[in-house]
Order: C-alpha cells, then structure tokens, then sequence
C-alpha cells in the first residue's frame, strides 16, 4: 500500500460515520450496511486515482458509496419500491456534503440528548439501531407493545431531532462569541 493509499484509508476512517450513514439511509439495515461499508471502502481505495483532490473527499467518498449500494441492489434484483430510499440517500448526500463543524456539534448534541431520555429509552434505541432488532423481537427486548412500537420510535426520533436542534441553535452563538 502506498502513501497515498494509507492517506485514502486514514480519510474513510475519520469520516466513516458519515459514509455509513449514507448506507444506512439506503438500505435501512445496519447489518447490511456495515457490510456495504467494507465494499464501499475497497471500491473508494481502487478508484482513488480518479478522485480530484482540489475537492471535499467526503461527497466524492459517499457518492462511491451510494453506487455500491445500487450496484447490491442490482445484483439482489431487489430495488426499492419506492422512492423514497433514493430520496432518503439524497439527503444523506446533502448532509455529507455539510460543513464538518456542523456534523461535530450535531453528533455532540446528539450524544447528550440519548443520555438525557429515560434509561428505557436509551435501551429501545440501542436495540433498535445498534443491534437492529425489529418488530416482535424489538418489541420483547424492549418490552413495548408491537402495535405502539412504530410510534414510539418516530416520537423519540422527532423528540431527539428536536434536542439536536435546540442545542446546536444554543451552541452556535456561543462559537461565535
């Protein structure tokens, strides 16, 4: 490996959350996604000659990654039915593209709203997204009812959302000052 290579693979380790976010916003598994990482960085590691250094690496990174999820798509013969997925990565796109500060403060924000919310919280969220249980299951280790299951997640997401929000509105003037 070269010192342009180790350099390449140093880049994709400080902004992996940033690609991998893309993934998962992509194909809505973190199991899968992981896994599309590990392709998405061999990919990014054999094409870095065609990356233009003069720009931001992460949009050209993650727009690598974005191609190796259609390509699994492709070869799964499974694309998704609406789209919304694509929408969604679109997003994702748009975020990776954003200014690093904002990233930082964001999952900053974000790591002290999770340790705000009720420890039962904490767990449904873990569960959820860090060991990607879903429905009956999810509902068991967490001990919510299935049927309530979905709401409870798209409150606590907006309720996080809506952390994230107030605390870097709160932290921008106090950088500025």
């Amino acid at each position: 490996m070269d010192d342009r290579s180790i350099a390449a693979l140093l880049t994709i380790s400080e902004n992996r959350s940033r690609i991998l976010a893309v993934i998962v916003s992509m194909v809505g598994d973190f199991e899968a996604a992981e896994d599309l990482f590990q392709e998405a960085v061999l990919e990014i590691l054999k094409s870095e000659q065609r990356y233009d250094p003069t720009r931001s690496f992460v949009p050209w990174a993650c727009g690598v990654a974005r191609n190796v999820v259609l390509e699994h798509w492709r070869r799964q013969a499974k694309m998704p039915s609406s789209g919304l997925s694509e929408l969604i990565a679109e997003l994702a796109m748009i975020v990776a593209e954003g200014e690093e500060d904002v990233w930082r403060r964001e999952r900053v924000a974000l790591r002290g709203c999770v340790q705000r919310l009720p420890d039962r919280m904490q767990k449904l969220l873990l569960l959820r997204y860090g060991h990607n249980l879903k429905g009956q299951a999810l509902a068991e280790s967490a001990a919510v009812r299935v049927g309530s299951l979905r709401t409870t997640l798209a409150r606590l997401r907006s309720k996080l959302r809506e952390c994230i929000e107030s605390k870097v509105a709160h932290a921008i003037p106090e950088a500025t000052a």
